[in-house]
């Protein structure tokens, strides 16, 4: 018995002698995933195993960027007989960068810097021959005038001096726009590089990471270890191109995802997910006080700091109006680039390919999504304050696709016309598309006549100055089909009892007076058939003492 009792400890030390000596295995990974936020991204790293039964520390090596630790997460491919104990991050200092990626990014800087400081020079020596070329014309008009007084050049030799002047001019003048888009060319591309070497040689790099796996198994495996982590560095936001179709009276709406990453490694043939969530942001609500008035007192010292750590949010919901009308159906033309998930509060857009994204910071355009939305073009015009008639419609979204706030670049036939917006839009939700302004409908504004009158009889003065307007709102379709338009104008109101306005001889009436309860805002709504032209004229009447200065008028 005494002999089995000696031997215990023995038996307990070899088995966690095999525990903490767990045989260390270094592993190849690539990325083969990553979910991109607003403000960071998920990278998601692969590796394939083949191990026998045992106890292993699996090591993914050259993990380049900070690693936010709580992120990490580790799992197995389905079906594997793998326990996992947990994973961590190991942190060493190297002793030296990586020298030949080093070395190969400073001799492109190098070799960028010579480029520029070439055309520099270049741009210089145009400069010289511009003041020399313009010497020669400065000469030419002082001395052919003084060989006038004695002798008269062939006007072949005049005619040739000029033709060679303008043409060696005009030659400069594009040699110096050359040499100014090559330097602003070269500089970006210098830009690149100088980051790209600083995510390369800087802190990122010196700092060497590896996330190390604790796992056992059982009996001999062939399966896939993958392991999670969330990184900064990286960010997206939506971009749509929305281009109109006036002659089949719809609009086609692509949604793009405008990514960006300087991660200090690049995305090689990933799957992509987009993301609306802010890991970054805490989840919970901050704390709600209550708010009390009293006199007021400068805060102590340590009051200031701890006033600096609180938040405030404001949320505000904006919402268009619209007047009752038939809204138009997305048609059944609808192109999927990505799959959409709610999933929580957040939503995640899943590319259907597959991209590469390299660490430069620079904008990478990735399609979402397209759909074809049925339109009833209008549009709407305020000649007061600009000559211009801006398109619009009210359309349903897709029932299925979310669409996040973002800018939206106009086309109108096939021609870039300029950039507008939109907000969060839900699935099947009605909203306004505006689509900037077109030029093919035609708006004018005119004052045809102005009397002022301040005097009673034989130029006694009058103790009241009247003037009377007289204006004119032109309206002319060039399209190729009837539009609608809706023309808003806004007429004086007095908020002065001295003031006294008089409005007449309007020759059309409008629709709607004081639109929306606004004072004043006249609303016309009119059909134009192709080269139509449609005029309404008012005259409208000011009253006031003739010392009163009026503001506005």
């Amino acid at each position: 018995m005494k002999k089995i009792i000696a031997l215990l400890p023995f038996f307990c030390l070899l088995s966690i002698g095999n525990y903490i000596f767990a045989a260390e295995l270094e592993t190849d990974s690539r990325i083969v995933e990553v979910t991109v936020y607003p403000d960071s991204a998920l990278i998601g790293r692969q590796a394939e195993l083949k191990l026998n039964a045992g106890e292993y520390k699996v090591i993914f090596p050259n993990i380049i960027p900070d690693v936010d630790e709580d992120s990490l997460r580790v799992s197995a491919s389905d079906g594997a007989q793998v326990k996992l104990f947990g994973a961590q991050v190991k942190k060493e200092f190297l002793e030296e960068p990586p020298s030949e990626k080093v070395k190969s990014l400073k001799e492109e800087i190098q070799k960028t810097e010579d480029q520029i400081r070439r055309a520099q020079d270049l741009k210089e020596l145009i400069s010289e021959e511009k003041d020399f070329l313009g010497s020669i014309r400065l000469f030419s008009g002082e001395q052919i005038p003084k060989d006038l007084v004695t002798k008269m050049p062939p006007a072949k030799e005049l005619d040739e001096t000029l033709k060679f002047l303008d043409l060696r001019l005009k030659e400069n003048y594009g040699a110096v726009m050359d040499a100014e888009i090559q330097a602003r060319e070269l500089e970006k591309k210098l830009d690149v590089l100088n980051r790209e070497l600083e995510q390369v040689s800087g802190a990122n790099r010196k700092l060497k990471r590896s996330i190390i796996v604790d796992l056992e198994l059982s009996q001999p495996e062939s399966f896939s270890l993958k392991v999670s982590y969330l990184v900064r560095g990286a960010s997206w936001q939506p971009l749509y191109d929305a281009r109109a179709n006036f002659e089949k009276a719809q609009v086609e709406l692509v949604s793009h995802g405008i990514v960006r990453q300087a991660t200090g490694e690049d995305w090689q043939d990933v799957g992509m997910s987009l993301s609306t969530a802010k890991p970054a942001i805490g989840g919970r609500m901050p704390y709600v006080e209550p708010w009390f008035l009293r006199p007021y007192q400068p805060p102590l010292e340590e009051e200031r700091f701890d006033n600096q750590m609180v938040m405030k949010a404001r949320v505000q919901t904006m919402a268009f109006d619209a007047a009752e009308r038939k809204v138009p159906e997305v048609t059944k033309d609808e192109q999927r680039y990505a799959s959409v998930a709610e999933k929580g509060i957040a939503v995640v857009y899943q590319l259907a390919k597959k991209a590469s994204i390299k660490s430069d910071g620079a904008e990478h355009k990735l399609p979402v999504s397209t759909q074809i939305l049925n339109a009833k073009f209008e549009y709407s015009t305020y000649p007061r304050a600009l000559l211009s008639a801006y398109l619009g419609s009210r359309v349903t979204n897709a029932e299925k696709l979310q669409l996040l706030a973002g800018r939206v670049n106009i086309f109108l036939d096939g021609e870039f016309v300029g950039t507008s917006s939109i907000d969060n839009i839900a699935p099947q939700e009605e909203f306004d598309l505006y689509l900037g302004a077109d030029e093919n409908v035609k708006v004018k504004r005119e004052q045809v006549k102005k009397k002022v009158d301040e005097t009673l009889i034989a130029g006694i003065p009058s103790p009241n100055r009247r003037e009377t307007f007289d204006y004119k709102l032109t309206v002319e379709n060039y399209k190729s089909k009837k539009v609608l338009v809706k023309l808003f104008e806004a007429m004086p109101v007095s908020e002065n009892d001295q003031i006294k306005i008089k409005i007449d001889k309007v020759s059309i009436e409008p629709k709607e007076k004081d639109w929306k309860d606004r004072k004043g805002v006249w609303l016309w709504e009119m059909e134009l058939e192709p080269k139509a032209k449609k005029e309404i004229t008012y005259t409208y009447t000011v009253e006031h003492p003739r010392q009163m200065q009026v503001e506005g008028l």
